[in-house]
Formats: structure tokens, C-alpha cells, sequence
């Protein structure tokens, strides 16, 4: 009995220790924060500019890529959002591919990547991109009423969250998610077990945003592409939030496209459906 009893307080003791790690150090088992080496600057194209702006998380900095044909307003702003491990300027190979020469970008990095200040969380991002649009505004120049219907939204990975978040607040026209989950706490449970993940102290519900921007009249366009062989965020997640609305999101199973692979592999069928 006193072995058994010992058994039972060592396995208590583990699994206490454990979580309170995982609740201690989440934060840095789900941000990967980068920076940019230096002269990275060089990898700008022309006439693309630098946006600085400040939020509570300190000095934050996006990135503009302006429209190839220059003599107007932009038709769309992209408003792009990176997977985590990822920074802003990674998007750039994608706006050289974007197939619609009055479309824009607009690159956020989330506080604490690339050349942004502070520490990423739900709120620091979201007004880390509120702050991006409003410096956009400034510099093009355009009122924000006029900038606003011009928005769109490209998320990867954990920038589906943060893009579906900005979109909750704004009257974005078109969406394009590549490989998003359902909620952060359902990969948590994927990973690791359904009681691990309530430990999460925020959760980014992709579901609850979606039902939130559809009941929008009109709702935007909205898309998904995701990797049948994803083994990080799994394809039911994807299609889960495709089926939630049948008829308001179109899906795109990208056949062999790993987690790692979405970026490269879904570029032609998302140029495809920007041209639409």
C-alpha cells in the first residue's frame, strides 16, 4: 500500500509540475518571435515603405508594398498576417505573384517580430494592425472611411486567427486562409490532451469569428486552403470551418502540402481565386 501510495503522489506531483510549466511558459511555446538581419532592407521592392506607428506594446513596424500600377489608390489592400516563426517580409514572394496589378500589401508584424517592439498576445496584435491601417491611412493619403471597403485579409497558420480577428473589426471585402485551426485550444487538445489544453490562458476561436463576419450583409469572400498531408493543424480543421457555412466559404484541399509546404504549394490555386 505505502508503494502504491508513493506511485500515486509521484504521479500527482509530475503531472502538478508539468502544468504549471505549461501554464508558466506557454506564451514562449507559442510565439516563436523573429527579427530581420541586418540589411534586409535590400530585399524591399521598389517603392515599397516602411510604417511606424506606437501602441501600448511600444514602437511597431509594418510594411507597405504599393499596387504595380501606381497611378491610383489601390482597388485592394491585402492585410497580411504571417504563421508563427514567420515575419511580415515573407509575404513578399506572394505579392509578386498577386495576379491583379491595382491590389496593395500591407505587412504586419506582431509585436515582438521583425523590427515591432513588445510582446505578441490576441490584443497587442490587433492593435499592433489597427495602428498599421491607421499609419497606411496617413501615408497614402486617404481618409479611413475611404480606406477601410478597400481591405482584405491573407493569413497563414496562426495569421488566420490574427487576420479573422482584424476582420471582426473591419469591412473587409475577400479572406484567404491558409491552414487554419478551428480554435487554439482545439490544437492544444490535438497535441496534447483535451484537459491540457484548458491551461491556455487565451484562445483564438476561428469558429466564433467566422459566424461573426458572416452574419455581415454583405458577407465577404472568403476562402480556405489547406494540405492534406498537415499534420500540424490537420485538414478536418479546415474543412470543419468550410462545412460550418456551406455556400459562404469555399475550400481547397492542396493534395501532399505539409504544414511546412501550404505557403509555396497553395500560391496557384489562391491566384486563381484572387483573379475572380
Amino acid at each position: 500500500m505505502r508503494f502504491i501510495l508513493l506511485l500515486l503522489v509521484t504521479a500527482f506531483l509530475t503531472v502538478s509540475v508539468i502544468a504549471a510549466l505549461i501554464f508558466v511558459f506557454q506564451h514562449a511555446l507559442i510565439y516563436h518571435p523573429r527579427q530581420y538581419p541586418a540589411g534586409f532592407e535590400r530585399l524591399l521592392p521598389r517603392g515599397a515603405v516602411q510604417l511606424r506607428s506606437t501602441t501600448g506594446a511600444g514602437l511597431q513596424v509594418a510594411f507597405y508594398v504599393p499596387p504595380r500600377s501606381r497611378d491610383a489608390l489601390p482597388e485592394r489592400v491585402w492585410v497580411a498576417f504571417s504563421g508563427n516563426g514567420s515575419v511580415a517580409l515573407d509575404w513578399l514572394y506572394f505579392a509578386e505573384q498577386a495576379p491583379n496589378d491595382s491590389d496593395a500589401f500591407l505587412l504586419v508584424d506582431y509585436p515582438g517580430y521583425g523590427l515591432s517592439q513588445g510582446r505578441p498576445d490576441i490584443a497587442s496584435t490587433r492593435a499592433s494592425a489597427d495602428a498599421a491601417v491607421a499609419a497606411l491611412a496617413a501615408h497614402l493619403p486617404i481618409s479611413a472611411a475611404d480606406l477601410e471597403p478597400r481591405l482584405c485579409v491573407l493569413g497563414l497558420s496562426l495569421g488566420c486567427a490574427a487576420g479573422l480577428d482584424f476582420a471582426a473589426g473591419h469591412p473587409v471585402q475577400r479572406i484567404a486562409l491558409l491552414a487554419p485551426f478551428t480554435t487554439m485550444r482545439d490544437v492544444a487538445a490535438a497535441h496534447f490532451s483535451r484537459p491540457a489544453s484548458w491551461l491556455l490562458r487565451e484562445d483564438y476561436d476561428n469558429r466564433a469569428r467566422l459566424r461573426e463576419i458572416l452574419a455581415r450583409t454583405p458577407p465577404p469572400r472568403i476562402a480556405i486552403f489547406h494540405g492534406t498531408a498537415d499534420t500540424l493543424i490537420p485538414l478536418r480543421m479546415g474543412r470543419e470551418l468550410a462545412d460550418s457555412a456551406p455556400g459562404q466559404i469555399e475550400f481547397f484541399p492542396i493534395e501532399h502540402a505539409t504544414h511546412d509546404t501550404i505557403y509555396g504549394d497553395a500560391i496557384a490555386p489562391l491566384v486563381e481565386w484572387m483573379k475572380r
